[in-house]
């Protein structure tokens, strides 16, 4: 039986690509005939392969949103020193380029794993996947919401970095990818549980040939995380537990946490073992409960309530039917975003960076639809105006016409108005009731000084245009939780 660590899993990390190269004619060398067939290559090979922009024409069906790639990751024993670890992916035909004849839609994706050994600084594997997509007419294409594939490696004890990249191949300026550390550590002697593998279905089976099948199941993993009303409305988990005694009975509870550790839903189950390596199945309905990211967490504890074993990941939900019990939605309602497109409503939370967390980050990204970004955007503006930041009064609108304004007063070669210290600044804290400004001269750069009478009891901000091209670095400032340096005049000095 396959064993499962329980280690720390570091959330994925989306990463945009934007490159240029020529057309390179030798890219027919990597071509496949199915996911199922692979082939190793040099990792300058691929990655020059990765950056080729190759682009086809004449496509029927055009799609306005940005191709998506989901990408997760399972961790299996072999020994106690190997583990076999296997890497989920998702893509969707709706947001592929498909070309139309008389038998249907079609398309293509590749998808190429790095897997690098981060101690040697070496590819232990460089891979790459032909993905076809095949439907028969556009019915079809609208109820296939997903690709699901799995890819399954046998890792030494080490730490991994592990880069997923998917291209749309009828316009390979269409990418996505994904990066995250895998940790393959020695197996105890200790009771241990798996990580939790989130699936979108597991099914009792008997055919090994199945790239699905393990251990008396099919298992379909979920990538993107997401469950609800509109996509997955039961949660379905895989896990492994190891080194348990027989003839032992355990509890295991499955729950829902919100983030201030309330618990939303919860599921225990007895279970009596006749082996020390057994595998659970939960099954958990989450269409209760409100939008927004979670946590779900296994406990694994004797019948008298004493805790043996705890593991959480992150997990999103989605049910519009459900009214928030942490935010409700703004006053202006959902008309507010009447007439946003897809990229508009991610242009929008981009400027969003000074009061979202890095986890609202990873549940935009995995939102698909403009309906879905539009309810996040309604839910995540409440939060800031009630929980977080109504103390500085912002509002959506207020945060919105900072922005502009910022853009418009301290926009630089390199940067939007916005991105810079200034404006940072500005947005944050609005207007400040006076500002100093000194010229540069033959002794020192020139800098300005920001004061707010009406915050803390009064706090300062000093910027200094460090570099000649009017952008003003934030060197030190008086306000609880902003950069301090009590020296600061002395990056004033030009030999400095």
């Amino acid at each position: 039986m396959k064993l499962l660590l329980s280690t720390y899993r570091l959330v994925c990390l989306k990463i945009d690509i934007y490159c240029s190269c020529t057309q390179w004619s030798t890219y027919n060398l990597f071509k496949v005939k199915s996911v199922k067939q692979y082939h190793s290559y040099s990792p300058c090979v691929l990655i020059f392969c990765l950056l080729s922009l190759q682009m086809q024409a004449q496509t029927t069906h055009e799609v306005q949103n940005r191709f998506v790639l989901n990408a997760d990751y399972s961790r299996f024993w072999e020994n106690d020193s190997t583990m076999y670890v296997e890497i989920s992916t998702a893509i969707y035909p709706s947001l592929t380029i498909l070309k139309q004849d008389s038998s249907g839609y079609h398309g293509k994706i590749d998808l190429i794993i790095l897997i690098q050994d981060t101690s040697k600084k070496v590819f232990v594997h460089t891979d790459r996947f032909s993905i076809p997509i095949n439907l028969a007419d556009s019915t079809s294409l609208a109820k296939t919401k997903s690709m699901v594939n799995n890819t399954t490696y046998a890792l030494g004890c080490g730490s991994y970095k592990v880069s997923v990249y998917g291209i749309d191949v009828s316009n390979r300026l269409r990418r996505d990818s994904s990066l995250f550390v895998v940790d393959v550590i020695r197996r105890h002697d200790t009771i241990a549980l798996s990580d939790i593998e989130l699936c979108s279905s597991i099914t009792e089976s008997s055919d090994q040939k199945d790239i699905f099948y393990k251990n008396s199941y099919r298992v379909i993993p979920n990538p993107n995380c997401v469950y609800g009303s509109t996509t997955y409305p039961l949660v379905f988990t895989y896990m492994e537990f190891y080194n348990l005694k027989t003839g032992m009975t355990y509890a295991v509870k499955a729950q829902i946490v919100d983030s201030k550790g309330v618990v939303k839903k919860q599921r225990t189950h007895l279970r009596r073992f006749s082996m020390p390596n057994v595998v659970d199945v939960t099954t958990l309905n989450v269409t209760s409960i409100s939008s927004g990211k979670f946590d779900y967490e296994i406990i694994l504890s004797d019948t008298i309530g004493n805790e043996i074993a705890k593991l959480q990941r992150p997990i999103f939900l989605y049910n519009p039917n459900v009214q928030s019990t942490q935010a409700t939605v703004l006053s202006e309602g959902s008309a507010v975003y009447n007439g946003f497109s897809f990229d508009e409503l991610a242009e929008e939370f981009r400027t969003a960076k000074y009061v979202k967390r890095s986890e609202d980050d990873d549940a935009f990204d995995k939102l698909t639809t403009v309906e879905a970004r539009q309810e996040f955007l309604q839910i995540f503006w409440t939060r800031v105006e009630k929980e977080e930041l109504g103390r500085l009064n912002l509002t959506r609108s207020v945060y919105l016409q900072r922005v502009q304004t910022a853009n418009q007063r301290y926009k630089t070669y390199a940067k939007e108005g916005w991105r810079t210290d200034q404006g940072r600044v500005l947005i944050l804290y609005g207007e400040p009731d006076d500002i100093q400004r000194f010229a540069n001269s033959s002794d020192n750069k020139p800098y300005e000084t920001w004061n707010y009478h009406q915050i803390d009891g009064g706090v300062e901000f000093d910027f200094i245009d460090l570099t000649g091209f009017n952008d003003y670095s934030l060197v030190n400032s008086t306000k609880r939780d902003e950069i301090k340096d009590d020296s600061w005049e002395q990056l004033l000095k030009r030999n400095n």
